[in-house]
């Protein structure tokens, strides 16, 4: 098997099949990520991808999910993603294909375009939106805007694209989290995602967040703070969606599907929050503290 990087995958994708068909991240520019930042950007070749393909048949002949690695395969162009997931069909015909992909990767291609590569295989996209606040967005340096976060979601919505997007909590900074939460939940509100993971900034060594938390020019939020984030968006989404927060960066694991757990979470969240004192505090800063990568 090739692998030109760093994995990284959602926590679902754990018994996956893991074939490389990009290495690196073509943005590569966001303020809290270090993941890419020593892998270049390359597309696996169609060769590279059927060795693997068949090397894994050889030895799994089963497979039921196939996770397309790298830092978004979905900045391919429509043609070369139709040959990608037609050689994955022609050697799992029966495997759930996943794969990451941006905001901008969307927007490049028709919902025509995406339609051809749902069709040709491809079953879900997970999308790293990150917020739905454009003061956050602009700040983290996204490369994209909230409206550009609509116009994908109505095109993967158009054509019957399945998508999970990822909030990274903690990022709108000390005593803006709460205001951030409702503005994401608020655009978050009209687009379709099936499930939505919320992880929780950490300062990672070597990125630009890191130079702006230790300069003044971003002040970290308390724990509490992110367990109110938590509680404000699940308390405002609207649209059926299953939410989950149990990623290594997060201080609560919860799952919820909205809107029938809704008040469940809400009752855990208020427990949580009505219970917290400095000495949880203390623990829960200590451990994302001590991160510097995931």
């Amino acid at each position: 098997m090739h692998f030109h990087g760093p994995v990284v995958r959602p926590k679902s994708e754990i018994g996956s099949l893991i074939i490389e068909v990009t290495a690196g991240c073509s943005h590569n520019a966001c303020t809290f990520c270090n993941f890419y930042r020593d892998t270049p950007l390359m597309a696996a070749p169609l060769s590279q991808i059927e060795e693997d393909l068949q090397e894994a048949k050889a030895k799994l002949p089963e497979v039921k999910r196939i996770w397309a690695a790298g830092g978004d395969p979905f900045m391919l162009d429509w043609e070369r993603q139709i040959a990608v997931w037609d050689l994955m069909k022609k050697y799992f015909p029966d495997a759930y294909i996943s794969t990451y992909g941006t905001v901008n990767d969307v927007n490049r291609k028709t919902a025509e375009e995406i339609r051809q590569i749902r069709e040709h295989g491809l079953s879900d996209l997970v999308i790293g939106v990150e917020s739905g606040d454009d003061e956050v967005l602009n700040f983290v340096n996204k490369g994209y805007t909230s409206q550009d976060i609509l116009e994908a979601g109505r095109k993967l919505d158009e054509a019957e694209l399945t998508y999970r997007i990822i909030y990274l909590g903690g990022m709108a900074g000390r005593g803006k989290l709460v205001e951030s939460a409702r503005r994401s939940a608020g655009i978050i509100n009209q687009i379709h995602p099936v499930s939505m993971t919320m992880t929780n900034v950490a300062i990672f060594p070597g990125t630009k967040l890191e130079d702006q938390r230790n300069s003044g020019e971003w002040l970290e939020p308390t724990e509490l703070e992110r367990m109110k984030e938590i509680r404000e968006l699940i308390a405002d989404l609207k649209n059926p969606i299953t939410v989950d927060t149990a990623t290594p960066s997060s201080s609560l694991y919860l799952t919820a599907a909205l809107p029938e757990e809704r008040e469940a979470a809400l009752k855990r969240l208020d427990q949580l929050i009505g219970g917290f004192n400095d000495k949880l505090e203390e623990k829960l800063a200590r451990r994302r503290e001590n991160m510097d990568y995931i």
